[in-house]
């Protein structure tokens, strides 16, 4: 008996060391939970505004000379939706952008904060690849992905820092360089733009007060003399709007005299 009962206590101890050195094989890794940014992160980017407007006036227009008081008061969309490059840090990119226009002209103003401003060499067709903004606008409120006639993307390039008139532009990624009036100017913390498009480039006869638009902003930042490195939307979460006008979003002319009029009251 004595010997049976060792032999099972023996059994029972070489069980419990093969199971112990299966586990020991066998046994899986802590695997930490995925890593999630704290909400404070993404404080600054805001909410999204719902429509951008076009301040139309057939009296008043900005002056397009790097001086850009004639912006002020006025409301803008923050660009602050990250495609891709990393949440969104303001201190890295941010934008604000304004649009007014008159009997003639498309006005565009952008204020952009990089903590890596650079003047971009590219040629405009293929600017987006260093610093530069863009701007899609439409007039057809239709549902439709293609572009149509009066859908158009206005990139602006900024090359100099000590130059507020060298720039670099194109519509549609063609070279439009001598037909769209800008200025540039350039500070530690990033650079400003203001630009006066033709309605005849963007097939528009005329805006008026009320009407429905489309449009989107777009930043592209790059860092460290490299190239693009964030590319960052007003509306789509894609890198589409240059392809798919549908990904664009809303906008209204409002009537810049008669905002003034009820300001002043």
């Amino acid at each position: 008996m004595k010997k049976q009962i060792f032999l099972c206590a023996g059994l029972l101890t070489g069980a419990m060391v093969l199971l112990s050195s299966c586990l020991t094989i066998h046994a899986k890794k802590i695997v930490e939970a995925p890593y999630l940014p704290p909400e404070e992160a993404y404080a600054d980017a805001g909410e999204q505004e719902k429509n951008f407007k076009v301040y139309y006036s057939g009296s008043k227009s900005p002056v397009i000379d790097g001086e850009f008081n004639e912006w002020e008061g006025l409301d803008g969309i923050h660009v602050r939706r990250m495609v891709y490059g990393g949440m969104f840090n303001p201190e890295n990119t941010d934008g604000l952008f304004k649009v007014r226009a008159d009997d003639s002209f498309l006005y565009i103003f952008a204020d952009i904060n990089d903590d890596q401003p650079q003047e971009n060499k590219f040629p405009a067709p293929q600017a987006w690849r260093d610093d530069s903004i863009e701007f899609f606008f439409g007039t057809d409120t239709s549902y439709h992905t293609f572009y149509k006639s009066t859908d158009h993307r206005v990139r602006i390039v900024p090359q100099s820092k000590s130059n507020k008139v060298a720039y670099d532009v194109s519509v549609n990624d063609v070279s439009m360089s001598g037909s769209i009036k800008a200025a540039v100017v350039y500070s530690e913390h990033g650079y400003k733009i203001e630009a006066a498009v033709p309605f005849s480039l963007m097939s528009i006869k005329k805006l008026k007060p009320k009407q429905k638009v489309r449009g989107d902003f777009q930043i592209n930042d790059a860092d460290e003399g490299k190239e693009r490195a964030r590319l960052i939307h007003w509306n789509s979460a894609r890198d589409n709007t240059y392809v798919d006008a549908s990904s664009w979003g809303d906008g209204v002319v409002v009537d810049l005299d008669a905002e003034l009029e009820a300001d002043d009251e």
